[in-house]
């Protein structure tokens, strides 16, 4: 009642629409870009380019952090434009390049901090006694394994194998970045039947590291999304160590073409030693501007307080559009962590970011926007630059912080898909 009260509560405050722009997936760009006919670049069969782009002016406004983040690597006007490449040179072969360009600030000159972030992945697709099989390499996008109870929408590189046959699915995947640390590769194997109502998963440590997981936690889990919005997941997770859960609702749809509305609340439960000693030393290896989409409710934000925890959340997102050139919306988060070891502890906060957006170029996707919002991405681990420590987007934090930090701030930018 305490999630499902705040999740009514939350709707009349605050979709999937994001208030910043939203992670390009490093594959089906030719699908994508049939699905969006505004992109103008050039493709055909066997190729297709994608360019998405966000350019921004935070400013901070008072808060512990506000001194700070004049040294993050977003602190000023910057951009994060992501040059997306699909080539297909036969029907069962695929490769992508994918050249993420970012500038977080304009100190220092024209190219002191810009960076050029390079992911390649190749895909290879087959049928064999009535299996379509799928086989990646190198980078292989977010990664969710079940529900998301220990690896949810993360950014991984290594590789995949899935094998599917009507409603049953196989998948292994080696995660060689480190699920839940900077180094140390994580096999995850998931069976499941019947569009996922039924399932069952395992992680396998493959190699030691100085934060050491329990060699092999198991799960069982559940999840579907129906026809009319609604959908749910649920899991639970054992090994030698301790045991956890996960459970979650959710509620989706658009009403008029004008009022979208999203709304998911989420109950876990994570017991002491799950994860090993995680807790407290949490690595966060890739922190970039277009993981601003995703909600406070990973591991890794959960496991830099502790572990042996409750935590109750709801995500309650609304946009309203006026016509076809304006928007509003709001996207909200409301989380209560109740740890219980090593000491009772609480971390309370209700996170948002709202604003308008103006799309002069309809049918164009393009637009403007301007926004105020206290969920901020953290910095990476600092590097010494003449006197000053910036932070840069492909070095890892390693500071035991979660990917968020509570931070007032404004903001305009520009957004473009090409």
């Amino acid at each position: 009642m305490r999630v499902l009260g705040l999740a009514l509560l939350s709707v009349f405050f605050a979709s999937r629409s994001s208030a910043y722009l939203e992670y390009a997936p490093n594959d089906h760009v030719m699908e994508e870009i049939y699905e969006e006919p505004y992109r103008i670049l050039p493709h055909s069969d066997h190729y297709a380019f994608a360019i998405d782009g966000d350019f921004f002016k935070p400013v901070f406004s008072g808060g512990d952090n506000s001194d700070y983040y004049r040294y993050d690597f977003y602190h000023g006007n910057g951009y994060w434009v992501s040059l997306r490449s699909e080539f297909k040179p036969v029907d069962r072969l695929t490769l992508n390049l994918k050249l993420n360009f970012t500038q977080g600030t304009s100190s220092n000159g024209p190219t002191f901090l810009a960076l050029i972030i390079p992911m390649v992945g190749v895909t290879y697709e087959e049928n064999f006694l009535g299996f379509d099989m799928i086989a990646r390499l190198s980078d292989i996008g977010r990664q969710t394994i079940g529900t998301g109870i220990f690896i949810e929408q993360k950014e991984t590189n290594g590789g995949y194998f899935i094998a599917k046959k009507g409603e049953f699915n196989a998948k292994v995947m080696v995660d060689g970045t480190g699920s839940f640390t900077l180094d140390g590769g994580i096999i995850a194997t998931e069976f499941s039947m019947f569009s996922g109502f039924v399932g069952v998963s395992n992680y396998l440590q493959e190699t030691a590291t100085v934060v050491q997981p329990p060699a092999v936690t198991y799960t069982i889990f559940s999840k579907h999304d129906f026809k009319d919005g609604f959908g749910y997941g649920a899991e639970a997770a054992f090994n030698s160590n301790a045991q956890a859960a996960l459970l979650y609702l959710k509620y989706e749809n658009t009403w008029w073409n004008q009022l979208r509305l999203f709304v998911k609340p989420q109950f876990r439960y994570y017991g002491h030693g799950i994860l090993g000693n995680l807790p407290g030393n949490v690595e966060n290896n890739y922190v970039s501007y277009d993981q601003n989409d995703k909600p406070f409710t990973n591991v890794s934000d959960i496991f830099s307080f502790g572990d042996q925890v409750k935590t109750y959340s709801t995500q309650a997102n609304l946009e309203y559009a006026f016509n076809k050139f304006y928007r509003v919306f709001s996207e909200n988060e409301w989380v209560d962590y109740l740890y219980q070891s090593p000491s009772k502890q609480t971390y309370c906060e209700i996170f948002y970011r709202a604003g308008v957006k103006f799309f002069p170029f309809h049918p164009r996707e393009d637009n403007f926007a301007l926004l105020v919002g206290n969920k901020y991405l953290i910095a990476s681990t600092t590097t010494p630059a003449g006197g000053r420590t910036y932070s840069q987007p492909n070095f890892p934090d390693l500071e035991n912080r979660p990917l968020f930090v509570k931070q007032l701030y404004f903001m305009i930018n520009f957004e473009t898909k090409m």
